[in-house]
């Protein structure tokens, strides 16, 4: 370990950390930081263009630095913004996507629409608890040390006043345990004990925010079209696009889907991988387009990229809504999109984890 140093923050990294130059012009990135900072750090990662360091102290404050609503804020793995004015969370948001785009050539034909977060604490419907005995928290940054809560400020009050109970019931187990305790549509709270994440089926953790981005798609995609949702979920994206759509294939290999008795007659559900799906379906014999929405994991569509471009064009589809959340791996999809044919018609960026660098980026593309 190095010995201490004193640096001034002059920027924000769109992956959450501060960021100083020494005088000799070094990069170093600090967590928990902002503009403004005057700190003290210690380095823990030096690379050849830029170093990693821890705080230390904080020796004089940002004017635009806030106080943390959490108590365990900078000990706990999830927040890294709290300290940080929502106003300036979104300003680093966006501008993170643009370098994304600008890294592989892309801009957007019109300024992208932006959708920053009305609710910005108590919106998560979904978290991940860990506990042993009476300890019940999150695990620490980079580690899995536990950080016992009391509660959570980014959760909603629902799940907040089922956190004694899930004490209660976890004391009962032998051994450290995993809990993820969610809020239903319906309003009740569910508790999945040691199961996989999103064991109740996957749906974003910011209703509001994706009441947002379904609005969204239902007004760029072309109506009365089939549609192929793929890497779909549970239908997220698509199941209240039923009636505006003449068909809707679901494709995911990892969601249980909903209960069938509240599936439209006109929605199906694959389970499979999506390429394997992509490779079986029939082109129809009509002379009818197709609309996809392309909802990848984080790393994008990655090695399959070309395969699931071919795919979609074989089978018809014109006009797509491409979704991701990592900008990089996201706009390194659009620029395969564009080279293969496809023309970039509209952006638009959703804020889904307030108090966090993480942003939702979409894009409507044609043929």
């Amino acid at each position: 370990m190095q010995n201490s140093l004193e640096l001034k923050i002059t920027d924000l990294s769109r992956g959450g950390a501060g960021v100083a130059r020494t005088p000799e012009g070094e990069v170093i990135f600090v967590p928990l930081t902002l503009p403004g900072d005057r700190v003290r750090v210690q380095i823990v990662d030096k690379q050849k263009r830029y170093s990693q360091a821890e705080l230390l102290e904080v020796i004089e404050a940002s004017p635009e630095r806030v106080d943390p609503r959490c108590s365990v804020f900078g000990r706990c793995g999830g927040c890294q913004w709290q300290h940080i004015p929502y106003p300036l969370q979104w300003k680093t948001k966006t501008a993170g996507v643009e370098h994304a785009l600008r890294r592989v050539s892309l801009t957007s034909p019109k300024r992208p629409e932006e959708f920053p977060a009305d609710l910005t604490w108590g919106y998560r419907n979904r978290i991940q608890l860990r506990g042993l005995r009476t300890d019940l928290g999150f695990y620490a940054r980079r580690s899995h040390d536990l950080v016992p809560i009391a509660s959570c400020p980014v959760a909603r009050p629902e799940i907040n006043k089922a956190i004694d109970s899930v004490r209660t019931e976890g004391q009962e187990l032998p051994q450290q345990y995993k809990v993820e305790v969610e809020v239903l549509p319906d309003g009740s709270v569910a508790k999945s004990w040691n199961s996989r994440h999103a064991n109740l089926g996957f749906r974003q953790v910011h209703d509001q925010q994706n009441g947002k981005l379904v609005n969204w798609i239902r007004e760029n995609l072309t109506a009365g079209r089939p549609l192929l949702d793929l890497f779909g979920g549970n239908g997220n994206l698509s199941l209240e696009l039923a009636s505006q759509m003449t068909r809707i294939d679901c494709v995911d290999m990892s969601t249980p889907p909903v209960r069938p008795e509240s599936t439209p007659e006109n929605f199906h559900f694959h389970r499979s991988g999506v390429l394997p799906w992509l490779k079986k379906k029939q082109r129809s014999t009509e002379a009818v387009e197709i609309s996809a929405i392309v909802d990848p994991p984080r790393e994008g569509l990655a090695e399959n990229t070309g395969e699931i471009l071919a795919s979609l064009k074989q089978l018809g589809v014109t006009e797509v809504i491409a979704v991701g959340c990592d900008p990089d791996s996201w706009a390194r999809d659009l620029s395969h999109w564009t080279k293969k044919g496809w023309k970039l018609q509209k952006i638009a960026l959703f804020d889904f984890f307030p108090q966090t660098p993480h942003i939702e980026s979409v894009a409507l593309l044609r043929l």
